[in-house]
C-alpha cells in the first residue's frame, strides 16, 4: 500500500485539523496526476474533467486548496479532496 493510499484511508476515517503540504502533494500526485498546480505558495488548484458534472466543482471541475502559512492545509479542504476521490472511485476514474 502506497503512502497516498494510507493518507486516503486515514483521512476518510479521521479528517485532521491540518495536514502538511507535502502530504497533500503526495495525495494529489497519486489521485490527480498532472491535474494540479501550485503557483506561488498560497493555493493549489486541481482541475479534473471528470468532476465537471458535479455541482460542487462546476464549471471547470476545479478545487482550490489554500495553503495556510505555506506549510499547512486545513481539514475542510482535506475533506473536499477525499470527497472528490470518492466520487472518482465511484465513476471508476481513480485507482
Amino acid at each position: 500500500m502506497g503512502k497516498a493510499q494510507k493518507l486516503f484511508d486515514q483521512w476518510v476515517d479521521n479528517v485532521p485539523k491540518d495536514a502538511r503540504v507535502q502530504d497533500v502533494k503526495t495525495f494529489l500526485n497519486a489521485y490527480f496526476p498532472g491535474m494540479w498546480n501550485q503557483k506561488g505558495s498560497s493555493h493549489m488548484v486541481i482541475r479534473c474533467d471528470a468532476l465537471k458534472p458535479f455541482p460542487d466543482y462546476q464549471p471547470y471541475g476545479e478545487i482550490s486548496v489554500p495553503v495556510k502559512g505555506g506549510q499547512k492545509v486545513k481539514g475542510f479542504y482535506i475533506k473536499q479532496l477525499v470527497k472528490a476521490v470518492q466520487l472518482l472511485k465511484e465513476l471508476g476514474d481513480a485507482e
